[in-house]
């Protein structure tokens, strides 16, 4: 047995240091720790720093998108200004240079009030008047769009984190549909994959899995099967799983249920998880996999650790939509980023009242982000402290921003939470947001 095999040393050094490493990988932090926490859990997998960082993410490239759609726009009232060199008689340059400078002055002023149509001047022509229509209805269309994807954002995080989570699920299935085939074949005759694809094959968890209905079910419902890369399965298989020296010494006898579960941790956490391939597979998928893969191994071994906590006849995988996973974490973003955006102008006059000799527009794009976010969660969001605001944001800074942002960031949260507390007493208004 593999108990037996562990405690008793190897006559050859090959044997020990195989044996050395097994033993290290079983204590490796992340084994440990779903060895002790294979279970399922009540806490949100989405806490509030995960949001805020959604927040930030997000709400960065709101910002990038609005400023190319005023490029986009003023390009186009530009556009509608050049000389047409073939016109007889020849067009007023002087003419039309003069008016396309009027409709973008008339452009910039109707951006004052986005909810109602662009002014009209009596002193300028019906072509300035018309090209500016244009520009503000693309605009203003083109900025909607965005704004909806940016609340819808986190859905769709939650969403594509669902189907990598449901992906990783029928991944082990095929392996084991792998093994299986490699069984039957007559030239499978190498002593470690026959020993690798049986016990593979005969996993009871792994069949479990392989026989569930609602698992066919969620890689239907979120596009999640690996039908159009099995030549990329079965070459991982082959590769990863079949050569692994630990995988093949775990299945060199009969394993018990504990011993099942320590296999599964393996070959999630060392190989899917592990392994440079596979994650690049991951990566092409999802541009966001680095902040959601810790999420995405949360929700496998949770989903995996229900069928320790159910018989066979109760169902087993779910999937963890938006309504299953942190409704209160899903309102804080809504919240956060619809005051946000409420506030703008207001945000962005107290950061350039309180960043002493800077303007605004010296500031880089992802601090105003980070600034902005956290003065907004600072003054209209009485349930969480100050200092839980500012630290927060602070270690955003730290973490994605340049060196010194976070010295800048820490100054002006600073400044402002003292206007906030004039005697260290709380002064938020009052704008009770369910969070």
């Amino acid at each position: 047995m593999l108990s037996s095999w562990l405690k008793q040393e190897s006559r050859t050094p090959e044997a020990n240091l195989l044996r050395t490493s097994f033993l290290n990988k079983l204590d490796h932090p992340l084994v440990a720790f779903h060895r002790c926490d294979f279970a399922l859990t009540d806490k949100p997998l989405f806490n509030r720093r995960f949001i805020r960082l959604q927040a930030v993410q997000h709400l960065y490239a709101f910002y990038i998108c609005k400023q190319a759609n005023y490029d986009w726009a003023r390009d186009q009232i530009q556009a509608d200004f050049i000389p047409d060199v073939l016109a007889d008689p020849a067009a007023d340059k002087a003419q039309l240079t003069q008016e396309a400078q009027q409709a973008i002055d008339l452009f910039n002023c109707s951006l004052a009030t986005p909810e109602t149509p662009p002014p009209s001047l009596a002193y300028a022509s019906s072509r300035v008047n018309a090209a500016v229509s244009r520009a503000f209805t693309s605009y203003k269309n083109e900025l909607g769009k965005d704004r909806r994807r940016l609340e819808q954002a986190l859905a769709k995080d939650i969403a594509t984190m669902n189907q990598a989570c449901v992906r990783i699920w029928q991944l082990l299935v095929e392996w084991v549909h792998i093994a299986k085939k490699q069984i039957e074949r007559p030239k499978l005759t190498h002593p470690q994959s026959i020993t690798s694809s049986l016990c593979l094959a005969d996993s009871y968890l792994l069949q479990r899995l392989q026989n569930d209905s609602n698992l066919a079910k969620l890689v239907q419902q979120e596009a999640a099967g690996w039908r159009a890369h099995m030549a990329l399965v079965e070459s991982w298989y082959n590769q990863f799983v079949k050569k692994d020296p630990t995988v093949q010494h775990y299945l060199a006898d009969p394993i018990n249920p504990a011993q099942e579960q320590q296999l599964l941790v393996l070959l999630i956490e060392d190989i899917i998880f592990g392994q440079e391939a596979i994650q690049a597979f991951f990566v092409e998928e999802d541009l966001d996999w680095a902040t959601h893969k810790r999420i995405v191994k949360k929700l496998v071994h949770q989903g995996l650790a229900s069928y320790e906590q159910k018989s066979e006849k109760e169902p087993n995988l779910k999937a963890f939509g938006p309504t299953a996973q942190g409704e209160g974490e899903q309102r804080f973003y809504s919240d956060l980023v619809h005051k946000t955006l409420q506030k703008d102008e207001e945000l962005e006059a107290l950061i350039a009242q309180k960043s002493e000799n800077w303007t605004v527009d010296r500031i880089m794009l992802l601090d105003q982000t980070i600034i902005k976010l956290a003065l907004c969660e600072m003054m209209y969001f009485p349930s969480i402290p100050i200092k839980v605001s500012i630290n927060e944001y602070i270690d955003i800074a730290k973490t994605y921003s340049i060196p010194k942002s976070s010295q800048f960031v820490n100054g002006l949260l600073d400044a402002v939470a003292a206007t906030l507390q004039p005697g260290g007493t709380l002064t938020k208004p009052d704008f009770n947001l369910k969070v």
